[in-house]
């Protein structure tokens, strides 16, 4: 008998390995993968301008970064005392304007680095909706809570939408020829935007990536939204404001992003390492004990042996 719908996805023509530099821009799904990239010691420098929900924004950090653009303090914006850029997510908000624009500098820098030699961008769309700042026409990536009459809202465009991607993986090819890309629709359901609003939205991100993924052989659909929406298909596998996945469903969509991209030996040593990782956070009943020193002493052991095997490997 069979209880659920499983999504099948084909394995993908590409494999991830720790040997490989990652990158991705998006919405808070892509924390989560590049969370579990990260946990496993790969080489990922996750969303440079913080997080993104709209295609036209992700876009923009990553022709900023490929620009390796340079902010200046008259940039920056101001409200309820803080300092920040409508580019930005609101992590990069501060009430020094030096240290504002000297992290976002420094951000971009290493995004600039990190797009010219990554094997891989992962590239998560949270929502189709975009609101755009009346003064300047531009689209705002954070609205930083200043009143809904500074702001336009509009749903934009399957085409709007693939004309910008499009221009973007083209310049990013030019700078990284072998780059791959993993596209993807966050799952998260944007439910202030309104029930049907949202479903509108998803949709047209559907129709754009579709596009995209016709005209890019590059780029792989990772179907996220689908194995929480239509594999999953219940509420125990939300969090308490039953809009964002719980740990339970990032682990088993981690888990189908791992057989998806994941080679044999890539998979063995994610195993390793995570027992290691399980190992130590064992919480000894006595930690002055003569047996938890011993057991302390062999688990460095393991870990640097595990070092010297994996020398690429991130360190914590």
């Amino acid at each position: 008998m069979k209880l659920r719908t499983e999504v099948q996805i084909p394995i993908s023509p590409f494999s991830i390995s720790h040997q490989h530099k990652i990158i991705s821009f998006g919405s808070c799904f892509s924390e989560n993968i590049g969370e579990k990239l990260h946990t496993h010691k790969f080489d990922i420098f996750n969303n440079p301008f913080g997080i993104l929900f709209n295609p036209i924004s992700v876009c923009s950090a990553i022709s900023e970064c490929l620009e390796n653009k340079t902010y200046q303090e008259d940039e920056l914006n101001q409200h309820n005392e803080l300092y920040f850029s409508f580019n930005h997510h609101s992590k990069y908000a501060g009430n020094n304007k030096a240290e504002v624009v000297s992290r976002m500098n420094s951000a971009i820098r290493t995004g600039q680095d990190y797009l010219a030699s990554s094997k891989v961008l992962i590239m998560t769309f949270g929502t189709a909706w975009v609101h755009r700042i009346k003064e300047t026409n531009e689209i705002a990536a954070n609205c930083y809570k200043l009143p809904a009459s500074h702001f336009k809202k509009e749903l934009l465009s399957v085409q709007e939408i693939v004309a910008e991607v499009s221009s973007t993986l083209s310049k990013l090819k030019k700078a990284n020829a072998s780059i791959q890309i993993i596209a993807t629709i966050s799952p998260v359901r944007h439910w202030k935007d309104g029930v049907v609003e949202n479903q509108q939205s998803k949709g047209t991100l559907h129709l754009a990536l579709k596009e995209l993924n016709e005209q890019f052989e590059n780029l792989v659909y990772f179907p996220s939204y689908e194995i929480l929406l239509d594999e999953l298909r219940d509420y125990r596998f939300y969090s308490s404001d039953m809009l964002h996945p719980s740990e339970l469903a990032i682990d088993y969509i981690w888990e189908k992003f791992v057989d998806t991209f994941f080679n044999k030996e890539t998979k063995a040593l994610n195993k390793r390492i995570s027992q290691l990782k399980k190992e130590k956070n064992h919480k000894p009943f006595n930690p002055e004990s003569d047996e938890f020193i011993q057991f302390s002493q062999k688990l460095t052991e393991k870990e640097n042996q595990m070092y010297k095997d994996f020398p690429y490997l991130m360190r914590d």
